[in-house]
């Protein structure tokens, strides 16, 4: 057993999971000794497993899902996602919906779904063509994440072992949408999970050496929060208190 995988070992025992077995020699792409050429097999490999073991990831992350406090529904179809946020959206009484630009939340047709509730449908998203400045449309932007009810985006990855949902950064993709609503569903596809940790770490490694790493990773498990004040657990000071995770497929 090597360093990484004693280190995983005691990080899995304060979790009150069981230890691992060790990795083969060479596979763990996390290491900064791999090389590009090990680290791109690696990311393949994992992209490979990730489709090959969809459904069965699915099913681990809804349960972990549940327990990192997020309320998980599970869909066959984005459309059936879509009628998911109306129904949430009509009963919180919510008045403004700000989503992402992923391609999945397209699919989901909110405008169509919500189009008789007369709920605000609002896309986070620079507008080219516009000739108002850029800098001003982000401030306007962010005010609008702070107003939103609900927030919906799409996923990069999702983690399996932790309940976790990923989000990089891109046009129309602004970690606001998941921080600054109070209430914010991400949609995840079938072919998006990850079984750990270290499998997207591998991956982001790989993005390093092909120059894609971008410039942040936002990482959701559950809603906000916080026992900063006198050791007290508050639900919803720094982002979301209400969470919503839909698998679709």
């Amino acid at each position: 057993m090597n360093n990484r995988d004693r280190f995983l070992n005691n990080l899995r025992r304060a979790l009150g999971r069981r230890p691992g077995p060790p990795s083969p020699d060479g596979t763990a792409g996390t290491e900064f000794f791999a090389d590009a050429e090990s680290i791109a097999a690696r990311a393949r490999a994992l992209d490979a497993d990730s489709e090959r073991n969809a459904d069965s990831l699915l099913a681990q992350l809804e349960d972990s899902g549940r327990q990192a406090g997020w309320k998980v529904t599970r869909v066959d179809t984005p459309g059936e996602a879509g009628r998911y946020v109306r129904s949430l959206s009509t009963d919180l009484e919510a008045r403004t919906i700000l989503h992402s630009a992923h391609p999945v939340v397209s699919r989901l047709e909110l405008d169509s779904a919500l189009g008789d509730t007369g709920v605000e449908i609002g896309l986070m998203a620079i507008q080219q063509g516009d000739d108002t400045p850029d800098d001003e449309q982000r401030l306007r932007l962010r005010e609008r994440a702070t107003t939103a009810d609900i927030g919906v985006t799409g996923v990069d990855y999702a983690i399996a072992d932790t309940g976790t949902c990923v989000l990089l950064p891109r046009g129309g993709v602004s970690r606001l949408v998941s921080l600054l609503p109070p209430v914010y569903v991400a949609v995840v596809e079938r072919g998006q999970v990850l079984p750990n940790l270290d499998a997207l770490m591998s991956l982001r490694r790989h993005a390093f050496h092909s120059g894609k790493l971008g410039s942040y990773m936002s990482l959701v498990t559950g809603p906000s929060r916080s026992a900063d004040i006198e050791y007290t657990l508050v639900t919803g000071v720094h982002g979301p208190g209400e969470v919503h995770m839909v698998l679709v497929g």
